[in-house]
């Protein structure tokens, strides 16, 4: 019966160790232009849904994979401007680029096209 009691406290120790390193390892950055049309931060009326893509760099950023934006455009051709923009690394990602000594780090990039001007 001792026994069994020092086996399950390292368990409960390890278990909870990780549910804090998964939960708080995740990190958004978050970039969006202020006083929407109400005067609010985040009162924006963008043009389009959120588009995401996953991204990678290599080699402590040397080697990159840019962002190509291509639904911000009107049918005449004419560009959008971008209403705001996220990057987004999980758990998963980190400790990706972790094990790899940063060699190898992607994130998620979402972004949403403002709306034409009037």
């Amino acid at each position: 019966m001792g026994i069994h009691k020092m086996t399950q406290k390292p368990v409960l120790t390890t278990g909870l160790l990780f549910l804090i390193i998964v939960n708080t390892g995740c990190s958004t950055i978050h970039a969006y232009q202020i006083g929407g049309p109400h005067g609010i931060e985040q009162g924006n009326q963008p043009g389009t849904e959120w588009e995401s893509k996953t991204i990678n760099t290599f080699l402590w950023g040397a080697i990159r994979q840019d962002v190509q934006i291509e639904n911000c455009r009107l049918g005449d051709g004419s560009r959008l401007n971008i209403e705001e923009f996220k990057i987004e690394k999980n758990a998963g990602f980190i400790i990706a680029n972790i094990l790899t000594l940063g060699i190898w780090e992607p994130a998620k990039v979402s972004w949403r096209c403002a709306k034409p001007k009037q």
